[in-house]
């Protein structure tokens, strides 16, 4: 059944374009073989009525897929058996004559974009507004979609467009139809327009996963590293004892703090601490961990477990890794909030460039992100884990079955550092099958041709003095009344042997660096040189203990909950604590995680002290009753009577 409309050369379907059917989907392929038959049944001359008994196609469905097949391509030809397979894509709408809005505000489909294509110049200038600023000015946050809308309408009553046209004569003048446009925009890859409503963050994953190498790669260890802060997934306790009785008490989960080199992947260093937030010391002890790391922690359930070849941190098992620098460190975002502790003293100590990343853009730490996952994977074992979440099928009260279990902080920060130094000795497919610590050395070996970086001098290497807080005390003393010069930190006075007899340093300002055991404070004069350590005096002086410990004692002092100056301050407020902690936790079937608690631990961990590391063990001795009075009774004439001599 040619139509007349149709010319017969166009119905001779030898030369159409053909479809694969093999391509097809089974349901694709029966309907494609009905439609193909019953259009070249049509194009040789059979009857429509007799192609409606056959195919289960009417006259006018025929003629429509008549029309497609004969239509022109966009190559040029026609788009022949083509036409038959359903399409994805179709034409937009494109408006052809002005727009004539209803009373109900129908009839104006396509009106935005022809008022676009009839005024280029206002078209042009949205697309420019669409773009960020380019930084000269400031600008606010997210896409001001109403702003916008104002500035349109103004551009066009400049343009010369009539009150009486679209879109003044709408209700809300084109606002929802600009706001659509906008959004055709972005989802139709303008990056420009992405940016401005979104941020940076929407346009800087776009070359992830293309195979494209970033201007930033490491040549060697050392030269580019990393450091994040993870919360420990395992639940540990400390222990009490009282009466010959041992009594777990539950902590807050702790955070490790790596630093991770970005070509080897190996650990330089870490930090570990029971805190209720992350901590400035926590990032120094960390990179003063990588230039000297300490002994790794001894444990009786790791003594039959055989050492791995290297294991271990590089700086002490890889001599060619003792003293090197670090170039490069990238941190997260949230610490530019450390600026006087970080960005001044931190730099102008290690000379390390410090580069922070993006916010939302973990990816820029992803060897550190490595390192976590790994480790997950071999916690979650653990009874008292968290899992991933509280969501998490395999967590089922974890508090508890750290306390039933006894999953002890000294037995947890021991596996911790075990993890740690094996890490290290592991061998990797990315490394071609060599350790982190082999792929150190390999870089830095002595006939390696990259030598041109300085390491660390000696003495900073065996004494880095990172960890450390900084103050400017006075000299004070008063010659008249004998007292003898000292500073004062923190309500307590300091002093040596020396400093009692240095009159004329009195009214000038000592350097002081506060590290680990508060009562000792390492002192230089103005100038830089050394003055020697001075000791603290009176009662703080009986057990070691921490800035944050002093600090939080005075706060009680002057609240009035200690009175009693006398008495040992650290080991009354140790007991303090333990009464708290004992009164909220002890008998409980199901014990919760106080406050108190996670202070205690932090009383018992000080760095450098006897007790280090800290075994979280704390000694409850009861109170003793007030011991009898030994003086006998005398009469009034006993007492006034002189004594025998």
């Amino acid at each position: 059944m040619p139509n007349r409309k149709i010319a017969p050369e166009l119905l001779d379907y030898s030369q159409w374009p053909g479809v694969n059917v093999l391509l097809l989907s089974e349901s694709e392929a029966i309907r494609f073989n009905r439609l193909e038959a019953a259009v070249k049944a049509a194009c040789d001359g059979v009857k429509s009525a007799e192609i409606n008994r056959q195919f289960g196609i009417k006259r006018s469905l025929l003629h429509y897929y008549l029309v497609k097949c004969t239509s022109e391509h966009s190559d040029g030809r026609a788009k022949g058996f083509r036409a038959l397979v359903p399409e994805t894509k179709r034409d937009g709408y494109v408006r052809s004559l002005e727009p004539q809005p209803g009373i109900d505000g129908s009839g104006l489909a396509g009106a935005f974009t022809y008022l676009l294509n009839q005024y280029p110049s206002v078209k042009d200038w949205l697309i420019h507004r669409l773009k960020p600023d380019d930084g000269t000015k400031i600008q606010s946050a997210g896409l001001n979609s109403s702003a916008i809308h104002q500035e349109f309408l103004t551009k066009l009553r400049k343009a010369g467009h009539c009150p009486d046209q679209y879109p003044f004569t709408t209700s809300r003048h084109g606002y929802e139809a600009l706001c659509a446009y906008i959004k055709k925009r972005i989802n139709g890859g303008d990056d420009h327009a992405a940016r401005s409503k979104f941020g940076d963050q929407a346009t800087e994953g776009l070359s992830r996963n293309s195979g494209k190498i970033a201007i930033f790669r490491p040549l060697v260890a050392y030269e580019r590293t990393a450091y994040d802060e993870y919360q420990f997934p395992d639940i540990s306790t400390i222990t009490i004892e009282i009466a010959d009785e041992e009594i777990e008490v539950p902590l807050k989960r702790g955070y490790f703090c790596p630093i991770v080199d970005f070509k080897t992947t190996a650990i330089l260093g870490y930090s570990w601490s029971i805190a209720n937030r992350f901590r400035t010391l926590d990032f120094l002890q960390a990179f003063e961990f990588a230039i000297h790391p300490p002994p790794c922690i001894e444990h009786e359930a790791f003594i039959d477990l055989a050492q791995l070849p290297d294991e271990g941190f590089p700086a002490a098992v890889i001599p060619a890794a003792n003293g090197r620098r670090v170039c490069s460190l990238c941190v997260d975002n949230h610490l530019t909030h450390l600026a006087n502790a970080v960005v001044t003293d931190f730099r102008k100590r290690t000379g390390v460039t410090i580069s922070y990343g993006k916010v939302h853009s973990w990816i820029e730490r992803n060897v550190v992100e490595g390192i976590f996952a790994e480790f997950q994977n071999a916690l979650k074992r653990i009874s008292s884990t968290t899992g991933s979440g509280p969501n998490d099928p395999v967590v089922r009260d974890p508090v508890e079955k750290a306390v039933r279990y006894k999953i002890r902080a000294a037995d947890i920060k021991a596996l911790l550092d075990k993890l740690v130094t094996r890490h290290n000795a592991r061998r990797m497919h990315a490394l071609m099958m060599a350790t982190p610590n082999e792929a150190i050395a390999a870089d830095w070996a002595e006939s390696s041709r990259l030598q041109i970086v300085p390491r660390y001098p000696t003495c900073f290497v065996s004494n880095p003095c990172i960890a450390v807080e900084v103050e400017w005390p006075t000299v004070r003393g008063i010659r008249a009344k004998g007292r003898t010069p000292y500073i004062q930190l923190d309500e307590v006075q300091y002093t040596n042997d020396i400093l009692r007899q240095s009159w004329s340093l009195v009214g000038q300002k000592l350097m002081v660096q506060i590290r680990g055991d508060y009562r000792t404070v390492h002192a230089f004069r103005a100038d830089g040189t050394e003055f020697g350590i001075l000791h603290v005096s009176g009662v703080w002086a009986l057990s070691p203990h921490t800035r944050e410990t002093r600090k939080e004692i005075n706060r009680l002092y002057r609240n009035g909950v200690f009175i009693d100056r006398s008495l040992d301050p650290v080991a009354h407020y140790q007991r303090y604590l333990a009464g708290i902690v004992l009164k909220k936790t002890r008998g409980k079937k199901h014990p919760k995680i106080t406050r108190e608690a996670g202070k205690l631990a932090r009383t018992m961990d000080v760095p450098g002290s006897v007790n280090d590391p800290a075994e979280y063990r704390y000694v409850y001795k009861a109170s003793s009753p007030p011991e009898p009075t030994t003086v006998k009774p005398r009469g009034r004439r006993a007492f006034f009577s002189p004594s025998p001599r």
